[in-house]
């Protein structure tokens, strides 16, 4: 029977967790700075929900340059986080149909902050010290007694 060595099982647990982190749900974009979550359905002109269909969103007072990017959900749905007031607009394209919505963004911030980048800095920092003194451990075990 092959003996597992702690240190590679806590690198491929932090690997595993690394990348459950990153890879990003469809339609629920991560934004640390957002105020706002905003949601926008869209729909053809039968009533249909657009799925799986590319969305460009323009951010107060820069129509020309796109602030996300993505594709909706399987009911049409796409979520961004806005990180300003003013007037958004959103543009879905499914072949020869586009559906446009524009939405205020204003008033109060949403009630779940997000996470703050001190955190997120200080929480990394935080596994970096537990590796290093992990690895010191090791280090101390492993050298011959004298």
């Amino acid at each position: 029977m092959a003996k597992i060595r702690p240190f590679r099982l806590v690198r491929a647990v932090l690997a595993a967790i690394v990348v459950a982190c990153l890879v990003p749900s469809p339609a629920a974009p991560l934004d640390l700075f957002a105020r706002h979550n905003v949601t926008v359905q869209f729909a053809t002109s039968d009533g249909k929900p657009m799925a799986d269909t590319e969305v460009r969103v323009f951010a107060p007072g820069q129509p020309n340059r796109p602030a996300f990017t993505g594709r909706t959900d399987s009911e049409g749905k796409f979520e961004f986080g806005a990180d300003q007031d003013g007037l958004w607009s959103a543009e879905a394209r499914n072949g020869s149909e586009i559906a446009r919505a524009t939405v205020r963004v204003a008033g109060q911030e949403q009630k779940d902050e997000p996470l703050s980048p001190y955190w997120l800095f200080g929480g990394l920092l935080l596994l970096l010290v537990i590796a290093f003194g992990y690895r010191l451990m090791r280090m101390r075990a492993r050298r011959p007694k004298t």
